[in-house]
C-alpha cells in the first residue's frame, strides 16, 4: 500500500517554523556582533605586571599553599591590570580587561567587578562579551553576575549554571570536588578592591583543570604507565629520556596525538620532579609509588634548560602553543625582577623548542612522524648549541632599555633570530 503524502498544511507549518528559527538566529547573531571592540588595544605585560599578578597567584598556588586552607585574596585595580595584560597576551588576538567600577550617578547601585573580552571577526566586526558581578549583603557566597554577548543579554540563572559547570569540569583530579559555592565563602566588591575568601583548591588543580576545560586532558593511565617506566632509569640527559619515552609500547586504543600528549606530560613529570603533582592531574594517585632518581636531568649540559624544554612541551600539549609561549615569556619577565636570575633568551630558546615539538606531536597529521623522530632524537636536535650564545641575565631595567617591551621591534627580532636557529636544526615549525 502506498503511504499517504504529507498534508500540505503540515508541510507549510514546518516550513514556517524553520523560517522563524532561521530569522531568530539571524537576529541573535546581529545583536551579538558589534562594529567596535569593547576592550581597547592591550598593553603588553612587563615585569611590574608579572610582579603584581605573581603576588596573588602565590597565595593560591605557591609553595606554602595548602589545599583546604582558608585564604583571603585582595584584588586591587593594579593587580587586575596585571592579570588583564597577561590574559590578553595568552589569548591574543582576543583582548581581555578587568575593572572595578562604581556606577556613576547611581548612589544606590553597588560597585561592580566588570570582565570584558573582545574578539575580532572578519569584515571589521567584533564579538564582545561582558560580565558584571556585584556582591549582595555581606557578600556571602557567589556574587550576582549579569552578562551580555554584544547587545544580547544572558540570563543570570544561565550564567550561574555555566560558571558552576566550568568549575566542576576544571577539577578532574579530585574524586569528590567541592562545589563553587563551597569554595567561594565570601566575595565583597568595593570601588577600590575586591576581597575574596575561599577554600584553597590546592596546587595540583591548575594545569589539569585547564586542560580538562579545554578538552586536551591526557589519559591518566597512560601518563602513569609512561612516567613510572621512565622513573626506573637514572638517565642524566633529556634526549635519552625522550628517546626512552617514545620507544615504550604505546596503547593501541589511543591515537598517535593522544599517545604523544601523554608522553610529553610523563617526560615533564620525570624531568621536573618538583612539578610532578601539578602536572599529574587525574594520574596522581597512580604515580604516588613511582619515585624518579635524585640525579638532575640536563639539556645542553644545563639542568635549567631541560626543565624549560620539558615544561613548555607539557604546557603546549595541554594548553596550546600560545599559552605555552606566553607563560615562558612571563617566567623570564619574572626572573628579571630583583632576586631573580635575569631574563634569558637561552631559556626562551628551550621554551620555544619544547612548545614547537609539542604542537607538531599533537597535530593529527604530524603525530606519527614525530613519534619516529622523537624515538631517535639527539641533544642537538632538541636545542642548537648556537642558542647558548643568546643574551641572558638581564634585569628588568636593562631589558627595558634594550628591548623596551615584548611587543617592540627589537624584541621581535631577537625572538625571530632564535626561531631561525630552531629552523636550521629542523625543530618543527608551528
Amino acid at each position: 500500500m502506498t503511504p499517504a503524502a504529507p498534508k500540505p498544511r503540515t508541510r507549510s507549518r514546518w516550513t514556517l517554523l524553520l523560517r522563524l528559527l532561521a530569522l531568530a538566529m539571524l537576529v541573535a547573531a546581529f545583536l551579538a556582533i558589534d562594529g567596535e571592540p569593547l576592550v581597547g588595544p592591550p598593553v603588553p605585560p612587563d615585569a611590574r605586571s608579572i610582579a603584581l599578578a605573581r603576588g596573588i597567584a602565590k597565595q593560591v598556588a605557591g609553595q606554602n599553599a595548602v589545599a583546604g586552607a582558608r585564604e583571603t585574596i585582595v584584588l586591587r585595580q593594579s593587580e587586575l591590570d596585571g592579570f588583564s595584560a597577561m590574559a590578553s597576551q595568552v589569548i591574543a588576538p582576543s583582548r581581555a580587561e578587568a575593572r572595578l567600577i562604581a556606577p556613576p550617578g547611581r548612589a544606590a547601585a553597588p560597585p561592580e567587578l566588570v570582565l570584558r573580552l573582545s574578539r575580532s571577526l572578519p569584515l571589521g566586526a567584533w564579538l564582545n562579551l561582558e560580565a558584571r558581578a556585584h556582591s549582595t549583603g555581606a557578600g556571602r557566597g557567589l556574587p550576582t553576575v549579569r552578562a551580555s554577548i554584544g547587545h544580547l543579554p544572558v540570563p543570570a540563572w544561565l550564567m550561574r549554571w555555566l560558571i558552576g559547570q566550568a568549575w566542576s569540569i576544571a577539577q578532574p583530579d579530585m574524586p569528590d570536588p567541592p562545589t563553587l559555592e563551597e569554595t567561594l565563602l565570601q566575595v565583597q566588591i568595593a570601588p577600590k578592591a575586591a576581597r575574596v575568601v575561599l577554600i584553597n583548591p590546592g596546587r595540583n588543580a591548575a594545569l589539569a583543570g585547564l586542560a580538562q576545560l579545554g578538552g586536551t586532558a591526557s589519559d591518566p593511565r597512560w601518563v602513569a604507565r609512561a612516567y613510572c617506566a621512565l622513573s626506573r632509569h637514572a638517565d642524566p640527559d633529556l634526549a635519552v629520556i625522550v628517546r626512552r619515552a617514545w620507544q615504550l609500547e604505546r596503547p593501541a586504543e589511543l591515537g598517535p596525538a593522544e599517545q604523544n600528549r601523554g608522553l610529553l606530560l610523563a617526560v615533564a613529570m620525570r624531568t621536573v620532579p618538583e612539578y610532578r603533582d601539578r602536572l599529574a592531574g587525574a594520574s596522581l594517585p597512580l604515580v604516588s609509588a613511582c619515585s624518579p632518581p635524585d640525579d638532575p636531568v640536563a639539556l645542553a649540559g644545563r639542568g635549567d634548560l631541560a626543565k624549560h624544554w620539558a615544561l613548555s612541551a607539557a604546557l603546549g600539549a595541554s594548553l596550546g602553543g600560545q599559552a605555552a609561549q606566553s607563560l615562558g615569556v612571563f617566567k623570564e619577565l619574572s626572573d628579571s625582577l630583583k632576586g631573580g636570575s635575569g631574563f634569558s633568551f637561552v631559556d626562551l630558546a628551550a621554551d620555544r623548542s619544547g612548545e614547537r615539538f609539542a604542537r607538531a606531536a599533537t597535530n593529527p597529521q604530524l603525530a606519527r612522524f614525530l613519534q619516529t623522530r622523537l624515538a631517535a632524537v639527539t641533544d642537538d636536535q632538541l636545542l642548537p648549541g648556537e642558542a647558548l650564545d643568546r643574551p641572558e641575565g638581564l634585569d628588568a631595567g636593562l631589558f627595558e632599555r634594550t628591548y623596551s617591551s615584548i611587543d617592540s621591534p627589537e624584541y621581535v627580532a631577537a625572538v625571530a633570530a632564535i626561531d631561525r636557529l630552531l629552523d636550521n636544526i629542523g625543530v618543527p615549525k608551528p
